[in-house]
């Protein structure tokens, strides 16, 4: 018999690494827009120290960027938005696309995410990091608008 097959792979000095929630990513991103999702949703990278979700992270800061772009120098794209919305259209396209990169993270850590609700693994508070990646993302993504403006004229 081959006793190396019996030996456990996992010592009992590492512990799994548990992500924040989903329902605070939630609610970093309704609240906070889509740089404080970007910046959240990093952090849970960075626990996992997965790499690969870099170009994830650049495409979502990319999505962003255009978005500005198109609010401020394309205003065309959204007029039936804004006929239809008025002038909470910026504040919902800004929601929408906060949500959508939420949802796209959440679909990358899915698996570390039901791994921890089967285990019953208890997070960590999301409290700090929350409010910091909010009012860093908030303030950056309306600093981001006259960047873009100044770049422009």
């Amino acid at each position: 018999m081959r006793e190396h097959l019996l030996t456990p792979s996992l010592s009992a000095t590492t512990r799994p690494v548990t992500l924040y929630s989903v329902q605070s990513s939630f609610l970093v991103a309704f609240l906070g827009g889509p740089v404080s999702i970007l910046l959240y949703s990093s952090l849970n990278s960075w626990r996992l120290r997965r790499t690969g979700d870099i170009p994830v992270i650049v495409l979502g800061a990319g999505a962003v960027v255009s978005l500005v772009y198109a609010l401020l120098f394309q205003p065309m794209l959204f007029a039936g938005l804004v006929e239809l919305l008025g002038n909470d259209t910026f504040r919902a396209l800004r929601t929408v696309l906060s949500l959508a990169i939420c949802g796209v993270f959440y679909g990358l850590h899915q698996k570390q995410h039901r791994s921890a609700a089967f285990f019953h693994d208890k997070p960590p508070s999301p409290w700090i990091p929350a409010i910091i990646c909010i009012v860093i993302g908030y303030v950056s993504f309306f600093r981001l608008f006259d960047v873009i403006k100044g770049i422009a004229s």
